[in-house]
């Protein structure tokens, strides 16, 4: 860890604006309500097929979509507590100068794929709103979950850019 505190704010310095762990705490609640929908489509599921031998109608695909909000809701939550998978096998000798540099490369890289997730998911959502495109039998409307991932992926590029203007990234 990087000396961050429990609602993901880092320790070192300036601490987080009240708004920002408000929005931290937000997403945690949704990503938690989400889990828990999920967590509860799967067990009527397991028994209504198991026990009563009649599985829940649906259940994979909206399986399928609260998986991939889950997903999207904690890119942000990751992207500002700078938790993504990273993998530390040289930089750890390099001097604090050029590590520091490095990580900052890493952000800008990280922000612009995201940018570029949240560009070609909006474009996405468009044409699935356009198309009336639905999940096959429960006929979820793709276009708006396509979209709310756009907005959550350019947030975590906000995120990720802000992170790279901080003095020790």
């Amino acid at each position: 860890m990087t000396g961050e505190t429990r609602d993901g704010a880092t320790g070192g310095g300036a601490s987080p604006s009240r708004p920002l762990a408000a929005a931290t705490r937000l997403l945690q609640l949704v990503a938690a309500l989400l889990l828990l929908v999920m967590m509860a489509v799967t067990f009527v599921d397991v028994i209504g097929r198991y026990v009563f031998n009649s599985p829940l109608p649906g259940a994979f695909e909206l399986t399928e979509v609260l998986l991939a909000l889950v997903v999207f809701v904690g890119l942000p939550i990751v992207t500002a507590r700078r938790e993504h998978v990273t993998v530390d096998l040289l930089t750890g000798r390099l001097p604090g100068r050029l590590r520091q540099g490095l990580a900052r490369g890493a952000l800008a890289v990280t922000a612009g794929v995201l940018a570029v997730f949240a560009w070609r998911l909006a474009l996405l959502g468009r044409d699935y709103s356009s198309y009336g495109d639905a999940t096959v039998y429960l006929g979820i409307p793709l276009g708006p979950v396509a979209v709310v991932m756009a907005v959550l992926a350019g947030i975590s590029a906000l995120v990720a850019a802000v992170l790279i203007l901080r003095r020790q990234p």
